[in-house]
């Protein structure tokens, strides 16, 4: 359970929602930004983790947002 807890949050959360939704509004305002600025980097332990923070943050942010969404969606059409 702990496995599939971990590739969700790693996985999606971060990798998918936290990367992309970062870097698709950066580069709205910077056309010179790189999908690799916003991954974490092994090499610079401070860099990672205040990217990796970022990045879970925003990802658990959007996740939370097209949860509700879904679920707004299904109740108004009388789904649940």
């Amino acid at each position: 359970m702990e496995i599939l807890f971990e590739i969700f949050i790693r996985g999606l959360v971060i990798g998918f929602l936290g990367v992309n939704t970062r870097y698709y509004f950066f580069r709205i305002f910077n056309k010179n930004v790189k999908k690799k600025d916003f991954e974490t980097d092994q090499e610079d332990i401070g860099a990672s983790f205040s990217q990796g923070f970022y990045n879970f943050f925003i990802g658990l942010f959007v996740f939370s947002i097209l949860a509700y969404g879904i679920v707004s969606i299904l109740y108004v059409f009388d789904l649940l």
